[in-house]
């Protein structure tokens, strides 16, 4: 673990987008990527499906986008959402972000199946387990872990438990590249204003 996640609080609530990555990689640009749906048939369902992104701010909350649509869409009130489980698409478009590089993730020792440690990292009032993250455990079926960032201080997201987006931090090279992929959704951040909604976690 690198002194780069110290500062993040171990109790309270992050609201500003920002709150979500350490300090160390605050100055860098930010997205909120914006993780999928799934309809009745399973199929993955993108917000730009339902709402025009550019259009927004990355304080959209997804329980607003189906109030203001369903009366003209009601099946959006079908879609479930995956809750951090990323489906294949999602899982390459990442895989494409880390660039090859390894890095440092903390995973929310509540789920089924996470190993006990005697020294969790706490933040914001939950115990996380930290371990490598190589780009190909990032895969479909797989829940992307709530906080990660590289020795090289050029990428870090950050996100609450069973979360509908991630907060990615990163170089500009690699912010440009996540924000123009036409595979997913995202947000430009605008890091001292755009507050999470409700909708971003469990």
């Amino acid at each position: 673990m690198t002194d780069s996640t110290a500062p993040l609080p171990g109790d309270g609530y992050g609201h500003l987008a920002r709150d979500f990555v350490p300090p160390s990689f605050r100055h860098l640009p930010m997205v909120r990527l914006l993780l999928p749906l799934l309809d009745g048939a399973d199929r993955v369902v993108r917000w730009s499906e339902y709402v025009t992104l550019d259009e927004e701010l990355a304080s959209l909350d997804w329980r607003q986008v189906v109030d203001r649509v369903d009366k003209n869409r009601p099946e959006i009130r079908d879609l479930v959402p995956t809750r951090g489980i990323l489906d294949t698409i999602t899982a390459a478009a990442l895989q494409g972000l880390l660039m090859g590089t390894q890095v440092t993730s903390l995973r929310w020792m509540g789920y089924s199946g996470s190993p006990s440690t005697s020294s969790p990292v706490r933040i914001y009032g939950n115990e996380y387990f930290a371990a490598p993250l190589s780009p190909r455990e990032l895969k479909a079926g797989e829940r992307v872990p709530e906080f990660g960032w590289d020795d090289h201080g050029s990428l870090a997201w950050g996100t609450h438990l069973y979360p509908d987006s991630l907060v990615v931090a990163g170089s500009l090279d690699r912010i440009r590249l996540v924000h123009a992929d036409p595979r997913v959704d995202s947000i430009v951040v605008r890091p001292g204003d755009d507050i999470l909604p409700p909708s971003f976690g469990d």
